[in-house]
């Protein structure tokens, strides 16, 4: 068990007991949901971060078929 179990089990608890949700189901996906806007949020922000410095690729036609060669090629050879 991690460190964040016992406070998660709690918070988890509190918001069913006072029903700002009604299940366990939906409290875990609340935080699964918070937790994921986070992350993403994170991810959008570097990217942004990375196109003030420059630092992308351009979609053009080229980039797009090394992105689906390489993706193909990754599912393949998973097969």
């Amino acid at each position: 068990m991690s460190a964040l179990t016992h406070p998660i089990n709690i918070f988890i608890d509190e918001q069913v007991k006072m029903g700002a949700v009604s299940s366990v189901i939906e409290a875990e996906e609340m935080i699964l949901s918070a937790v994921s806007e986070r992350a993403l949020e994170r991810k959008l922000s570097r990217a942004q971060q990375q196109v003030k410095n420059g630092q992308f690729y351009k979609a053009n036609d080229d980039f797009i078929n090394n992105l689906l060669f390489d993706a193909r090629s990754r599912i393949t050879s998973a097969d």
